[in-house]
């Protein structure tokens, strides 16, 4: 009889020597659909379904799928207030099963209100929500504003909320990447503290993920220090952040699109959104306007990058839209897998002639090459 004890080292020690197959992204372009009016949409699965969570006029909406993203049932309001327009939303299912619903609070001109950013949850998988509570205030003035929160648990049930945050600059255009944390389920927070910044430049958007290999954390964040316009970078951390905030220079800052891959100082390219893929690769979307005809967001068109298990190497550059007109913007974009052989672009296009305008979602099938 065969020794199972050598059989499994020797088939151990194939996968580990054996490199992983490479995958490529086919974006369906029969899948490319128009779902509502509105901005910045975030798909996220919860439970058995998927929830889209975006902003239309003042309030933070929710809906739901049971069909693998196909079709969306109608909107259910989580949050409204006299005053604020709430966007930027973002969804995280806990480990508890409890959902986190975030979104950036924008007062309306005049009104001398605070930004802020708000949450709400649900303890019983988005059939009813808490009322609005505020997670940060920041100032009055749109330059010493709060934007574009996002969520991340920890193996050890740690919740994080990242945003970009321009309240402790009140005198100068800079901006970095605050963080504060629950240890109890949401049920309370810490005050917020620095994770990124440049002096001089503005940090901005972050997209944070756990890399489960190296037990890092990486947020993908756009940087406007690191080559001309606005760059993806990626920021981390071995030991969530008690070794210190990521300054300009830090080994710990981290360029994105580098070789045959690095873009012009004039061409824009922000508004990062980063994923684990499986276990085995990650993605990065970001909004650009390479190929494109003008050089600012006005122009900007998604694109999707594959990178290693590690956020490194990130190549095979693809366009889920390549047909959006000249004139056109996708922009505030976000990926999701919603399968093993699926991903789902969610874009917030505008400037269409032709078509309508608001939130489209594409599909991309995971091929291996």
């Amino acid at each position: 009889m065969k020794n199972p004890i050598l059989l499994f080292a020797i088939a151990f020690l194939l996968v580990q020597c054996c490199p992983r197959k490479d995958i490529a992204i086919r974006w369906q372009e029969e899948s490319l659909q128009f779902v509502t009016s509105g901005v910045y949409a975030r798909i996220k699965p919860v439970g058995e379904r998927h929830a889209l969570v975006h902003n239309a006029g003042n309030a933070a909406l929710i809906r739901y799928s049971e069909d693998h993203c196909n079709s969306w049932s109608a909107p259910e309001k989580i949050a409204e207030c006299e005053g604020y327009t709430f966007t930027n939303c973002e969804l995280l299912e806990l480990a508890s099963d409890k959902l986190l619903y975030m979104w950036n609070a924008r007062p309306h001109s005049g009104t001398q209100l605070p930004y802020k950013i708000m949450y709400a949850t649900s303890d019983d998988g988005g059939n009813s929500w808490s009322k609005a509570h505020d997670l940060y205030i920041a100032g009055t003035d749109f330059k010493n504003g709060c934007w574009e929160p996002i969520a991340l648990q920890l193996p050890d049930d740690e919740v994080h909320v990242y945003f970009a945050n321009e309240a402790p600059y009140p005198h100068s255009d800079e901006q970095e990447i605050s963080l504060i944390r629950s240890f109890n389920d949401c049920d309370t927070w810490t005050e917020a503290e620095k994770v990124s910044f440049r002096k001089g430049c503005r940090d901005g958007m972050p997209s944070p993920i756990y890399l489960p290999h190296s037990k890092q954390i990486a947020i993908a964040i756009e940087d406007n220090g690191i080559k001309g316009a606005f760059k993806p970078v990626i920021v981390r951390t071995s030991d969530s952040w008690k070794d210190g905030y990521v300054s300009a220079d830090d080994s710990r800052r981290e360029a994105v699109l580098v070789g045959g891959y690095s873009l012009h100082d004039t061409i824009y390219a922000g508004a990062p959104y980063l994923i684990n893929l499986g276990n085995s690769h990650t993605l990065l979307s970001i909004q650009s306007t390479e190929g494109r005809e003008g050089r600012n967001e006005r122009f900007a068109n998604i694109q999707v990058y594959i990178g290693d298990k590690e956020a490194r190497n990130f190549k095979k550059c693809s366009t889920p839209v390549p047909t959006l007109p000249a004139d056109a913007q996708a922009l505030w974009n976000s990926i999701t897998q919603i399968d093993d052989s699926t991903i789902i672009a969610t874009m917030s296009i505008n400037g269409q002639k032709n078509r309508q305008n608001g939130i489209w979602t594409i599909k991309g099938e995971i091929k291996s090459i």
